[in-house]
């Protein structure tokens, strides 16, 4: 592994983007042990920020620590992959339902000025902004909560996964997720709860597949 020399300024947050951006292109690999000394060494600075970075990114789920034996680059298993998009699943079909009951209750010219933020970012082709936005229109504090204790952990498989890959591939995969985040706001817009909690399954089960392949790749 290369040195990095960070600059002197803000080397917690330095610190911690290095070590995100080293885990998110697998030059971290899934499973391989992080230890501070060596990171202190390779980027030149204390053990301080590094502790401070690891400790981050383990509250965001993207390093595993335990007491005897460090930390290590997250490693999903099958069973990771279920909890992860179950929880997902039925944050996401929470947060519709709270809105179409927004619309019911209290439908106003506010309202359908978000959903029409909500509608633009379903064509954009970032997926977290989008989920994102949906759960912040829940307007429900413990359940963002939820989403993002979940988002750490799923947004790094989306990034692995999908690390190197082709712009065909990225391109195909960016059209499917913006039809189906168009089938969500119209089914929140038409207040047809069953129609949007199906987009929603649909699209958790894009990365249902692509985590599960990932997986048994990484288990081969």
């Amino acid at each position: 592994m290369d040195s990095v020399i960070l600059e002197s300024v803000n080397l917690n947050d330095l610190a911690y983007e290095e070590i995100k951006k080293r885990i998110i292109s697998r030059e971290f690999a899934p499973g391989q042990r992080l230890v501070d000394s060596q990171l202190a060494t390779i980027f030149q600075i204390s053990r301080t920020p590094i502790r401070d970075a690891m400790r981050r990114l383990t509250k965001e789920g993207l390093l595993t620590n335990t007491s005897s034996r460090g930390f290590y680059v997250f490693a999903p298993t099958l069973k990771d992959i279920d909890e992860i998009f179950s929880i997902s699943g039925m944050i996401e079909t929470e947060a519709a339902a709270r809105i179409i009951r927004r619309l019911r209750e209290n439908p106003s010219p506010r309202l359908e000025e978000e959903l029409n933020i909500l509608e633009k970012k379903a064509s954009e082709e970032k997926d977290e902004e989008f989920k994102r936005y949906m759960m912040e229109l829940a307007e429900n504090q413990r359940l963002y909560d939820i989403y993002l204790q979940n988002h750490g952990q799923r947004v790094l498989l989306a990034n692995i996964i999908h690390h190197g890959k082709t712009d065909e591939i990225d391109s195909f995969r960016a059209e499917k997720s913006k039809l189906v985040h168009n089938r969500i706001v119209l089914g929140i817009r038409n207040q047809d709860f069953e129609y949007t909690r199906q987009a929603i399954e649909e699209h958790n089960g894009y990365g249902i597949a692509d985590a599960t392949d990932y997986v048994l790749q990484l288990n081969a």
